[in-house]
């Protein structure tokens, strides 16, 4: 509910309300101010149609002739004299008096009211004259009615206000959506372009920058692939150079040296590939656990050492058993390359619930600046280089990892405290996408 609050759409919501408030009180104080204005004159005019009615009535007032005027006009008529009283109703008064307010007041009349009913009192030479009147039932009805309908077109065009607001942002739920697929790496996401109006335009913005980005991470990926290529060919070359000289202790190093670089073109060339194959995992059967065992097993020579804790002893999933032990060797190789070897043992435990499986990668090693944790599963992209003890690898480790999990319908995050150490959480679902 705060995140509502903060919304733009409450906001704009905020600004009609406030907007509609401002309208209503200028219109009322407008109206206040031309009531005012009429009572100046509407007064003397009141003051001539009583002298019509105290004309007709007589003074000393007649009742005879008051209960005429009563019944054409559907008014109560009282007088209060020195010597008489009476009244044209036929029962008590059933009027307000105590909550009327005073609307007027002069040495011979005063006007008084309340929700509709309305008191006018003149002093005669003997006594004082009172007029009640109060609204119709069928008037007051119609009020209510009016009243009513009021209350329904303000609350048709509140209704109609809120769906207009969703109509005029939907385009910024698209681009919300757009920007969480970018951030996962999804660089092909488009935003549809169904209107003409400035939020179109920042889609159409939005959807060259994610263009220009897809150009520039394939145009680099591919030139990495290309090189590599390009690489086997003169390392072949001086191989078979090499290979025709006489033995020597300068030859051996040189072809150790070729030897080194023909694995890493290899592993580049292999790495790059992935990349594209993660995004279609082929889902079999298999037992997380032992899987996970099995992984770890290859690090076992490797320090710091590994611990896992929490490990089931059986764990069935549908996932692509091959894939997913490709991801664990790189988050677990990276525990260990950036960890001391005397640090604690990397902790490795599995948690599940209704719906998920998580895989925790623990270590205690250098850690990850939080600037650079932002980025840590972009390709190529390797955190503080001068901090890294060991400098193999190429920054597309993790990124694999990260296209091989959410190829699978989960998703990984990281968190990191320098000199503390790293915790890698990975989440799979329990049933495949």
């Amino acid at each position: 509910m705060p995140k509502f609050f903060s919304s733009i759409f409450f906001k704009l919501m905020l600004i009609i309300l406030l907007a509609g408030l401002g309208i209503n009180v200028a219109i009322i104080l407008f109206f206040g101010a031309f009531r005012h204005h009429v009572a100046k004159t509407y007064y003397p005019h009141l003051n001539r149609y009583i002298d019509y009615l105290i004309n007709d009535i007589g003074d000393p007032p007649n009742q005879t002739r008051a209960r005429r005027i009563a019944e054409q006009t559907e008014m109560v008529i009282a007088y209060d004299g020195a010597d008489q009283g009476w009244t044209t109703a036929s029962g008590p008064i059933d009027f307000p008096m105590d909550r009327m307010r005073i609307r007027h007041r002069d040495s011979r009349m005063e006007a008084a009211s309340y929700h509709g009913t309305y008191r006018v009192s003149v002093q005669l030479a003997k006594g004082r004259l009172t007029f009640f009147l109060s609204h119709r039932q069928a008037a007051e009805n119609k009020l209510k009615a009016l009243s009513l309908g009021l209350l329904s077109l303000i609350t048709l065009l509140m209704v109609a206000a809120y769906f207009g607001i969703r109509w005029v942002l939907k385009p910024l739920r698209g681009l919300k959506k757009g920007v969480d697929q970018v951030s996962r790496g999804d660089l092909s996401h488009r935003i549809p372009l169904k209107r003409n109006d400035e939020l179109k335009d920042l889609s159409d913005a939005f959807n060259t920058m994610t263009a220009r980005l897809q150009h520039l991470v394939n145009a680099k990926e591919q030139l990495l692939l290309d090189v590599s290529h390009e690489l086997r060919t003169p390392v072949t070359r001086i191989k078979v150079a090499l290979a025709m000289l006489p033995a020597s202790p300068d030859r051996e190093s040189i072809m150790e040296d070729i030897k080194e670089i023909e694995e890493k073109i290899t592993e580049l060339l292999e790495t790059a590939r992935s990349l594209n194959i993660a995004a279609s995992p082929a889902y079999g059967e298999a037992d997380l656990s032992a899987l996970i065992r099995s992984t770890v097993r290859q690090f076992e020579s490797g320090r710091p050492a590994i611990r896992m804790e929490a490990l089931p002893e059986t764990l069935r999933l549908q996932i692509d058993a091959e894939q997913i032990s490709r991801a664990l060797k790189n988050v677990v190789d990276n525990a260990q390359k950036y960890s001391p070897d005397d640090a604690d043992p990397i902790q490795i435990s599995v948690e599940t619930d209704a719906a998920m499986v998580s895989i925790i990668i623990k270590d205690h090693g250098i850690g990850i600046p939080d600037e650079d944790c932002d980025f840590i599963f972009e390709p190529f992209y390797r955190a503080d280089k001068a901090r890294t003890p060991r400098r193999d690898g190429y920054g597309l480790g993790l990124s694999l990892t990260r296209n091989i999990v959410e190829a699978h319908g989960g998703d990984i995050n990281i968190s990191s405290t320098l000199e503390r150490g790293t915790t890698v959480c990975i989440h799979l679902p329990l049933t495949p996408p």
